[in-house]
């Protein structure tokens, strides 16, 4: 496969920083190899004598001595070696991608850096992108200065429709049959932000099997796939990519810390490369001492140790979203509509009787004590008035949740009213 086509030309006339490239020949260099390439600060001076991390009474983290100097010293922009190669085990576990050795990994700051990267090497001014509809808000925001054309594929309960995509794909290429054609396809499959869908299997299938048609890349954005609903693990994209054009981006922020940054993006070596490219001259590397925390509590917890980690975060979501969704059945039926959310962390309702919820969520929602996000944060086309509210039910108390559902009530039907005058 040719990745060359999809890089923009800005991305493929950066050139490798010789300091970072040494950097990642240090990590797997011959001990005792004298090191005088890099300015590495000296750790007698960092200002740090130990560390300790604890989870529980048996899952803890101490450093000190050369592990805290290694947690505290600059490290490969591709990631710290021993948490780097424990991702990509775990990628092979939960998903053995067909193409797994013509594939690398780079761990990021969080997902939302790799996707920046991602769009930032492939995006050029004007490009026609294929995104779902609703879609992540931050995604469109990354997107927005490349003023892109948004095909955008309207989701259902289970999330984007393959026959409107379809559709949609055979109408640009029909009649755009001089002008660039898209790229990538971008898809935020598991608990999706906004809706909460789930993509069940056989249509993951439909959608991969169009941008093989059409040669798209496709952007796994999956941040919350360890907070699904299902009795089953959903099948990734990853998972049946047989053609090499998946690129996966993951979060432990989710199931972790928002706050540790951590996260890891995994696809075709050529893009994984061109990705690692832009790190070494921006942030270099995601912070040396979040990797090695995160590494040394996988460690001890140990492949099962971590699945019941991520059974207890899946099982207390799924227990605020039933919260939620008891409270909104209790205090909105009549004033709004919604599929029960399969995944993730938000509840997309729908607001009946009103054409904008922007003004009811901003002026009189926040005046009444709720803040929600109005839908339109999450459309492509910001430029017409939508319907649609997300509510997180991740933090708010179940006291929070009830009362924050009676003023959503009073909220909606106030600006009813006020719409009617």
């Amino acid at each position: 496969m040719d990745y060359s086509k999809f890089i923009n030309p800005h991305a493929s006339q950066r050139n490798p920083s010789l300091i970072r490239e040494m950097t990642q020949m240090l990590a797997t260099a011959e001990p005792g190899t004298i090191f005088m390439a890099g300015g590495f600060p000296n750790p007698e001076m960092f200002p740090f004598e130990s560390v300790d991390v604890r989870v529980d009474a048996n899952i803890q983290v101490h450093l000190e001595g050369s592990a805290l100097s290694a947690a505290l010293q600059y490290q490969p922009t591709l990631g710290y070696p021993p948490l780097r190669d424990e991702l990509k085990r775990l990628i092979y576990r939960d998903h053995k991608p067909p193409k797994f050795d013509d594939m690398d990994g780079l761990v990021t700051i969080g997902s939302q850096h790799g996707l920046s990267g991602i769009f930032g090497v492939i995006l050029q001014n004007g490009d026609p992108v294929v995104v779902p509809q609703p879609v992540y808000s931050s995604a469109l925001a990354i997107m927005d200065p490349y003023r892109p054309v948004y095909l955008a594929v309207p989701e259902d309960s289970l999330g984007m429709q393959p026959a409107l995509l379809k559709s949609i794909l055979d109408k640009w290429s029909s009649s755009n049959s001089h002008e660039q054609l898209p790229k990538i396809l971008y898809v935020n499959p598991t608990g999706t932000n906004p809706t909460g869908a789930v993509i069940p299997t056989e249509r993951k299938r439909e959608i991969y099997q169009i941008a093989e048609e059409y040669d798209l890349l496709i952007i796994e954005d999956d941040p919350y796939y360890y907070l699904h609903f299902e009795e089953d693990d959903p099948v990734s994209f990853l998972s049946m990519d047989t053609s090499c054009r998946v690129i996966r981006l993951e979060s432990f922020s989710k199931v972790f810390s928002s706050g540790i940054r951590v996260g890891f993006a995994f696809g075709p070596k050529p893009i994984i490369r061109q990705l690692e490219l832009l790190t070494q001259h921006t942030v270099l590397h995601c912070s040396s001492l979040s990797q090695v925390i995160v590494h040394r509590i996988l460690e001890q917890w140990g492949p099962a140790g971590f699945t019941e980690h991520t059974k207890k975060v899946k099982a207390f979501y799924r227990n605020r979203r039933n919260l939620m969704v008891s409270a909104a059945e209790k205090h909105l039926t009549g004033l709004a509509v919604w599929d029960v959310p399969r995944g993730g962390m938000f509840l997309w309702m729908k607001v009946l009787g009103l054409k904008d919820t922007y003004q009811m969520l901003m002026q009189r929602g926040i005046k009444q004590g709720i803040m929600l996000l109005p839908g339109k944060e999450f459309m492509p086309d910001r430029s017409i008035t939508y319907p649609y509210v997300r509510a997180s039910y991740s933090v708010a108390s179940h006291d929070d949740i009830d009362k924050g559902e009676v003023i959503s009530a009073r909220t909606a039907l106030s600006s009813y009213i006020y719409s009617l005058v």
